[in-house]
């Protein structure tokens, strides 16, 4: 079915790239003379008012220092002083929402009307019982935010910013608990404790991403990161609101592709990155502008990048050329919103050859058309808060080409997803999912054309006592796979209709001992169904230098995940410590046969792995400490080990992440910020049958970043050097790092200007 189209498409996406390039031209222009023209008009005709106030904690009445003040639609941040107490100047008269964060505080909004009569604002902030916060960039609001967090992580604005690379799992990596697999730097998808692929979902604005990221390590996530508003890291009870297998979490990148807050005017920003390493450069521009009740957004996105240097020589076959376009209306009203959204992600890379599979390596073309809608309607009541809509079909494909351009293997896939949510009796949401996917092949792979049908009920509440919190969640998932042609007998087994049915629940008790101190546990107990992949899969994945095969015979997986996790935070010092133990009953991966099958492989032959299910039990530690050692200047270390094994017969698991973490030493000059790290991480000798040990390495980083304001604009520049010295060393879980080393020292840049 695939292999008919492909050259249409092919012709489709080109014609497509060129269309996107005139448009963008176009509408280029038409932004520069809409700001020019609004620039003109508002210095004539706006009058300006002075809008400050004062932040205080909720029952101490102490004044709270550090409190980022944002005015949503105008983009103007200020913090309070040592006063709690906070200034902006030259405001437009209007009512505007403010919008009050600071970690360890509940986040607050208050709506504002800025005239010759406006008061003085006196704002009290709730302490929250225990927060590690979630990875928020510019939205401290959002379906979960009143819900207290387990152990998600924290990252400000300025640090997703400075981390920015060229994937997801690049801008992550530096955090707790996270690393990488990689096939190169193109290449990556985030790992969790040692959990990726389904048991990590990434989603786009709450609803699956619609690409095959998470079943092969060579296929790319479909998101570029600058083009994200925010990420959120949510693990815990509040998971399974978004999916029934969250044993590593969820990651959730948010746009801005719907809006739902109508800006005072036209908002612009534009963001240019740069690195050395590939000579990659990146540019991302985009706009919001009201028209009445209406809020309409365009972005638009360009990445481009050769081979990769290393220490020892290039890593051919690893370059990387993006384009994503997206744009999107909706009707904004006090009741809520609704509206629409379409996108378009291309990306061609190559993936490193290998003596294991093909000798000069693979070429991948993937592209994705997504179309979102969103609606929200807020009642306000004791009882219903808000119902929330939210629908999205994704159209993927991607085609593996060997070097003389001979299609290898194709997929396609067709996804819908739907969900509804109602935020109900103050501490309360009650929802349904549902999704439906039909996945082909094409190529010299003969996985039948299946389709699979997802249908799940999820409630998650909250109890908040004196000094006690208790969360919990169940969830309830029903899903089928169903072969088109049923009957068939492969290398996998008979292929037929298999149904799947499980239950998720999880629990979290937060303790707030002292005002320094809290304690908490959390219980999870997972499903995961094996997917189409991993049933029926048949054929020589050359990208992956194996020869894969499903296993019809499945059953589900079940996840136990118990935690604890610890909080002391005095002024000078923090330190969160945290345990956890999951054990997983029949887990599914790939495993080595020991065999081979002609597969094109540069000698001919490829390994053949097969999906088996495996009891296995995975216990970890992770530490994040540090404080004030002088003014202005701070030490951290954050530090992870998970250490897997499989249970029958102790063997190490395959795939885990060794000792690693990071210590930085940051100085703070007020506007500046610079950094130095130190990223290290010990031997991997605890191998599975068919891994290869990995030395440990210490890897040193330098970087600064600057907001500022010029003629009335938001500005931030930052700057790094990464692996400063040049240091040869190989990451684990790099598919790749038998034929080359990690990047090289590599330069990074990156500006971002906000109209």
């Amino acid at each position: 079915m695939l292999g008919t189209r492909s050259f249409t498409h092919r012709l489709f996406s080109v014609g497509a790239l060129f269309k996107c390039t005139y448009l963008f031209v176009l509408v280029s222009a038409i932004i520069i003379c809409l700001f020019c023209y609004s620039k003109e008009v508002q210095s004539a005709s706006d009058t300006t008012q002075t809008l400050e106030g004062k932040v205080v904690e909720i029952r101490s009445g102490t004044r709270i220092v550090g409190v980022t003040v944002r005015i949503v639609g105008l983009e103007k941040d200020v913090q309070t002083d040592a006063n709690g107490q906070f200034k902006f100047d030259a405001v437009p008269e209007g009512q505007y929402t403010l919008r009050f964060t600071k970690a360890d505080y509940q986040p607050f909004e208050q709506v504002v009307d800025v005239g010759d009569s406006t008061s003085y604002i006196h704002v009290e902030l709730e302490t929250v019982v225990y927060r590690l916060g979630k990875i928020r960039v510019t939205d401290a609001t959002g379906d979960l935010s009143k819900f207290e967090k387990t152990t998600d992580l924290a990252l400000e604005n300025a640090e997703l910013q400075k981390n920015l690379g060229m994937t997801l799992a690049n801008a992550l990596a530096n955090e707790t608990g996270i690393s990488q697999r990689t096939m190169g730097r193109a290449v990556a998808r985030p790992v969790i404790r040692g959990l990726g692929g389904d048991r990590l979902l990434i989603l786009e604005n709450g609803e699956r991403t619609g690409d095959k990221s998470a079943s092969s390590a060579d296929h790319a996530v479909s998101i570029d990161p600058t083009t994200a508003e925010g990420i959120e890291v949510t693990r815990g009870p509040a998971s399974l609101i978004y999916g029934s297998s969250t044993l590593g979490g969820v990651i959730n990148v948010k746009s801005n592709n719907i809006p739902q807050i109508l800006p005072k005017r036209l908002n612009m920003h534009l963001t240019f990155q740069s690195e050395s390493v590939n000579s990659g450069l990146t540019g991302t521009t985009g706009f919001t502008v009201p028209i009445g009740d209406f809020a309409g957004n365009l972005e638009w996105n360009r990445r481009l990048a050769s081979d990769t240097q290393t220490p020892i020589g290039v890593l051919e076959n690893t370059a990387l050329s993006n384009v994503n376009f997206s744009g999107g209306t909706s009707l904004i009203k006090p009741w809520g919103f609704i509206g629409v959204s379409g996108s378009s992600y291309r990306s061609d890379y190559g993936i490193p050859g290998s003596p294991e599979g093909h000798i000069t390596g693979i070429n991948i073309e993937l592209d994705r058309q997504r179309y979102e809608g969103q609606m929200e309607y807020r009642f306000n009541t004791a009882t219903l808060e808000k119902i929330k809509l939210q629908t999205a079909y994704t159209r993927y494909q991607h085609q593996e080409l060997e070097s003389n351009g001979i299609l290898g293997v194709e997929f396609g896939l067709l996804t819908y997803n739907f969900s509804a949510m109602a935020h109900a009796f103050g501490n309360a949401i009650i929802g349904m999912s549902g999704e439906y996917r039909d996945h082909a092949t094409g190529g010299f792979y003969w996985t039948p054309h299946t389709r699979e049908l997802a249908l799940a009920g999820f409630y998650l509440n909250q109890h908040n006592f004196d000094k006690l919190t208790l969360q919990s969640a169940v969830r309830y998932d029903t899903r089928r796979s169903e072969p088109f042609r049923p009957g068939t007998v492969i290398r996998a087994g008979t292929v037929q209709r298999r149904d799947f049915n499980g239950m998720s629940a999880a629990i979290s008790g937060i303790y707030q001992r002292t005002d320094k101190l809290s304690i908490g546990t959390t219980f999870m107990k997972t499903f995961r169904p094996p997917g189409i992949e991993e049933l029926f899969s048949d054929g020589p994945h050359l990208a992956v230098y194996s020869y894969e095969i499903g296993n019809a015979e499945l059953e589900s997986e079940n996840g136990y995940g118990a935690e604890l996790f610890t909080r002391y935070t005095t002024d000078r010092f923090k330190l969160n410590f945290v345990l956890f133990r999951n054990r997983i009953y029949n887990y599914l991966i790939p495993t080595n046969t020991g065999q081979k099958e002609w597969g094109s492989g540069a000698a001919g032959w490829l390994w053949i792995y097969q999906y088996m299910g495996h009891d296995v039990l995975m216990n970890g530690v992770e530490v994040q400490t540090g404080g004030e050692v002088f003014p202005k200047f701070h030490l951290q270390l954050n530090m992870s080990y998970v250490h897997g094994f499989l249970t029958s017969n102790r063997r190490p698991l395959e795939r885990i992440p060794p000792l690693n973490g990071k210590v930085v030493f940051t100085y703070t000059p007020d506007p500046f910020h610079f950094h130095v790290t130190s990223r290290f991480s010990g031997n991997q000798t605890r191998l599975g049958e068919f891994e290869e040990p990995t030395d440990g390495y210490l890897v040193y980083d330098i970087g600064g970043y600057l907001n500022f304001s010029w003629w009335q604009l938001a500005n931030m520049l930052v700057f790094e050097i990464e692996n400063i010295f040049d240091t040869e060393y190989r990451e684990h879980l790099s598919r790749i790092k038998s034929v080359m080393p990690e990047p090289g020292r590599n330069v990074k840049f990156l500006y971002k200007l906000n109209f």
